[in-house]
């Protein structure tokens, strides 16, 4: 007998017509409706929970808002710690604390002596009367500061360098803080003891400063000794009469070679005569070593021992300018009469 194949079989499963199904009702059965529907009641719990942990939260800040008793700290007795004393292997450190004050002074403090210089130079040429009186005063206790400061940082460095001395003769130190603070205020208490004239009158820095303002007020006229212009205080009459006070010098700001103003001036570390660079340079182009040029100088001089004057350089500009200020008011003066 004849098996039906695969195919037909599929043929007689075919759908039935939609009226057919639709008379037999939906192929899925309705879902009720209290499933759809959105209900907010299952969110309580959620804001339970939440108030719930407000709660502990402010049951711990008001736990740690509340008052803790303090405990009471016991002193304990520290051991009294002591310098330990130094011997010759911290020599070298005390060496190198002497060695900073040095460059502090040299490469920081001591530049300011030249920025003073020219603010008084400039102060003396351009002010008169009453506010250039004023003005000076203030100036010159400037540069008596910054003396005074200069006198401080040597001290600190010259007692390091009295400890180093000792350590270096194998002598141990004991209470080396102690040390180093007795002897810096030992040096300050014997520099203040004394007058004014005792700490500047002998003042090459104070010297100079002096210099600048008095050849813009009196030009062509030597200073007198700078003792002469401290006012004498108490304790001066002590002063050794066998010291010769020497006044300052014109200063002439001429070339010796070419007899003109000085132009990048050289100084000799020898004599301490200046020169033009050019002329200078030429008058040595034929030997290594010659006489000085100045007029009276016995010593010989070399390119090796000329080095460079801007300071020098910067007077002998300004003391062109007030030169020929100086001219065209008298010439004012000559057309006004």
């Amino acid at each position: 007998m004849p098996v039906a194949s695969s195919s037909r079989l599929s043929k007689g499963r075919r759908r039935a017509p939609s009226s057919d199904i639709e008379d037999d009702g939906p192929s899925q059965a309705p879902q009720p409706q209290d499933d759809v529907e959105m209900d907010d009641e299952p969110e309580q719990p959620r804001k339970a929970k939440k108030s719930v942990k407000k709660e502990k939260k402010r049951k711990q800040q008001d736990d740690s808002d509340a008052e803790v008793p303090e405990e009471v700290e016991e002193d304990i007795a520290m051991p009294e710690l002591k310098d330990h004393p130094l011997d010759k292997n911290q020599a070298a450190k005390l060496r190198g604390m002497s060695t900073d004050w040095a460059v502090v002074r040299d490469r920081v403090h001591k530049p300011g002596y030249t920025f003073v210089q020219e603010v008084a130079a400039s102060l003396a040429e351009f002010m008169e009367g009453e506010k250039a009186e004023k003005a000076m005063t203030q100036i010159d206790g400037l540069m008596r500061e910054l003396l005074d400061t200069e006198f401080e940082l040597t001290a600190h460095e010259t007692v390091l360098d009295e400890l180093y001395q000792k350590l270096a003769r194998n002598e141990n130190i004991e209470g080396v803080v102690d040390a180093y603070e007795r002897g810096v205020q030992g040096k300050q208490d014997q520099y203040k003891a004394k007058t004014s004239r005792q700490k500047y009158a002998k003042s090459d820095h104070y010297q100079k400063f002096k210099q600048a303002v008095y050849e813009v007020q009196h030009p062509d006229k030597a200073m007198p000794p700078l003792v002469d212009l401290i006012p004498a205080e108490d304790g001066d009459d002590s002063d050794d009469d066998d010291d010769v006070q020497m006044g300052g010098v014109t200063q002439d700001y001429k070339c010796p070679i070419s007899l003109r103003i000085l132009v990048d001036p050289l100084t000799s570390g020898v004599c301490g005569h200046s020169y033009s660079a050019a002329a200078i340079k030429d008058y040595l182009s034929t030997s290594q070593k010659a006489p000085c040029p100045a007029t009276g100088c016995r010593e010989e001089i070399s390119m090796a021992c000329l080095k460079p004057n801007k300071e020098l350089a910067k007077r002998a500009k300004a003391a062109v300018r007030r030169e020929r200020a100086r001219e065209e008011e008298s010439a004012d003066e000559e057309v006004i009469d």
